[in-house]
C-alpha cells in the first residue's frame, strides 16, 4: 500500500534532522525508504524479516539497521515469540531509552 507523501516528508525530515545534528554518525542512506516500507500506514510494524527484505532490503543486513534505530531512539523494539514477528514503533520525536 502506498504511503501518504505527507508521513513519507515526515520520516525523511525525521532521519535528516538526525543526520544533521549528528554529521559524524548519519544513517544509512536507505533508512527512510525502510521506514517508510516499514510504517506506510501506522507508527507499529509486526512485520518478519522475511516480508521487509521482499521490499528490496538485504535481510542480512537489516537486524543491524534496526537495531541502530532502535539505539539511536527512531524505532522501539518489543521482542516477538517463535510464531510472531518483532513488533517496531516509530518514533518520529526520537526517545531515549
Amino acid at each position: 500500500m502506498p504511503i501518504d507523501p505527507r508521513r513519507r516528508d515526515d520520516i525523511v525530515a525525521t532521519v535528516g534532522a538526525h543526520d544533521s545534528a549528528n554529521p559524524s554518525a548519519p544513517l544509512p542512506r536507505n533508512t527512510a525508504r525502510l521506514l517508510a516500507v516499514m510504517f506506510a500506514n501506522d507508527d507499529v510494524c509486526q512485520r518478519s524479516l522475511e516480508d521487509i527484505a521482499a521490499e528490496g532490503f538485504a535481510r542480512s543486513r537489516l537486524p543491524v539497521l534496526l537495531r541502530r534505530l532502535v539505539d539511536v531512539g527512531l524505532l522501539s523494539r518489543e521482542r516477538g515469540s517463535a510464531r510472531a514477528p518483532d513488533i517496531y514503533r516509530l518514533h518520529l520525536s526520537p526517545v531515549r531509552p
